[in-house]
């Protein structure tokens, strides 16, 4: 019984290696995953080496502040406003915390929110990006992502090996001359030919992949395994599918055809159902509604500076009245009040892109090219409920921040040098 599967499993073997266009595919396959691997993980090792520097120059700029302080160590206006310009400085900047697998999702950073800060002005009001101009239209014009890339190209590939197989056999002629010297059936020659060729595939995957994650210093191993793991899942289904094609009473031009029209509606069309239908059951928030309430809390507290400023010092009796408000102090009490209007606003933005996440993951199954982006965005720790947990934390540290600076500079004393010690940090979790 061992002996005709073994022999069956020689000849495709054989059979492969004879098939120039196959490894011509699989090499153009490895040498465009190769490049791309490589470059995700040199800005995923960028992306770390960016954040320990970020650590020291947050340090640096502590002992500055201190510095800067300790020249003027007498309370009083002068020292209010020092601590304002701190609270909304670059101190309370933050970064998103990623997985060991970030070379699988760090083309996300591009387009997320990732490095916000906590302040004193308004993050949601003024959202204005303090680097430099870019043109949008160039931004979006990059390559996609390493997943994107083998979600793409590797079932091109995978129907190319696969589809046809059957069709061929019977095209020239063979098909009875096979079915003669198999004993056992077709069958046994099928699953031979489509084992070759998954596992070609999947090692070309495998290998030309591996340097998204060799080149990123905080990879593991566990991530390596996971990855792999996806991959050979991937490559089997889509081996499959092109196995079945192969296999269909239709022509070998049909079958590739088939295979095509496989391809597109499994990697395009049905992520675009998918994202549409999301849309459809969690809209979200309309713009002009939401520019509307903006325009509203900033008119309402700039027509309301000093009862809001009045309010404040009634909520905070430890803190003496230094009224009427002036600058800097009118203008926290303004900040807080706009926030505070625009809460259940972005809790629905939230809440919507949560959802519509959900609802996109659940039916990730359909698509085997958007399961596998999805699976890779988690193993950088850049999917969406990643990101959702990074805001939240975001906004928990804006507020112990808030807390802390707030009231120097309602005082209008300030801080004092000593007091910078107790400065909140951002501690990701």
């Amino acid at each position: 019984m061992m002996l005709p599967r073994l022999i069956h499993w020689q000849a495709e073997g054989l059979r492969l290696r004879r098939q120039p266009v196959a490894w011509a595919a699989l090499g153009v396959l490895f040498v465009v995953l190769f490049i791309s691997a490589t470059l995700a993980g040199l800005d995923a090792r960028a992306w770390r080496a960016s954040a320990a520097q970020d650590n020291a120059m947050r340090e640096q700029k502590l002992q500055q502040a201190m510095a800067q302080f300790q020249k003027n160590p007498v309370p009083g206006p002068a020292n209010a406003t020092a601590t304002y310009q701190l609270g909304r400085g670059e101190l309370g900047s933050t970064r998103m915390p990623v997985e060991a697998g970030l070379g699988l999702g760090i083309q996300r950073l591009d387009a997320l929110p990732a490095r916000l800060k906590a302040s004193l002005d308004s993050r949601h009001v003024d959202a204005r990006d303090p680097g430099p101009l870019r043109n949008p239209l160039l931004e979006d014009t990059g390559l996609p992502g390493l997943p994107a890339m083998v979600a793409l190209l590797a079932p091109l590939v995978a129907l190319l090996l696969c589809a046809g197989l059957v069709q061929e056999e019977r095209e020239q002629g063979r098909l009875g001359l096979l079915r003669v010297q198999s004993i056992h059936g077709i069958a046994p020659v099928v699953i031979a030919a489509l084992g070759w060729r998954l596992i070609c595939l999947w090692l070309v995957l495998a290998v030309s992949t591996l340097p998204a994650l060799a080149l990123d210093p905080g990879s593991s191993p566990q991530v390596w395994l996971q990855w792999i793991a996806a991959l050979a899942a991937f490559c089997a289904v889509w081996v499959a599918l092109g196995g079945l094609l192969g296999v269909l009473p239709v022509s070998g031009a049909s079958s590739m055809l088939l295979a095509l029209g496989l391809w597109l509606a499994l990697t395009f069309a049905v992520p675009a159902a998918l994202v549409l239908a999301a849309e459809r059951a969690a809209p979200m928030p309309s713009r002009l509604q939401s520019i509307i309430a903006i325009r509203e809390a900033q008119h309402g507290s700039e027509d309301n500076e000093q009862a809001l400023a009045e309010a404040w010092y009634d909520e905070h009796p430890e803190i003496k009245p230094q009224l009427p408000a002036v600058w800097p102090a009118s203008f926290v009490t303004r900040v807080l009040d706009q926030d505070l209007a625009l809460e259940p606003l972005l809790g629905e933005f939230s809440e919507s892109r949560i959802r519509q996440a959900a609802i996109v993951s659940g039916g990730s199954w359909l698509s085997p090219g958007l399961a596998l982006v999805l699976f890779g965005e988690r193993l950088a720790g850049t999917d969406v409920p990643s990101h959702a947990r990074y805001l939240q934390q975001v906004e928990a540290f804006e507020q112990r921040w808030r807390g802390f600076l707030v009231p120097h500079v309602m005082s209008r004393e300030g801080l004092r040098a000593e007091e910078l010690k107790e400065l909140p940090r951002f501690a990701a979790r």
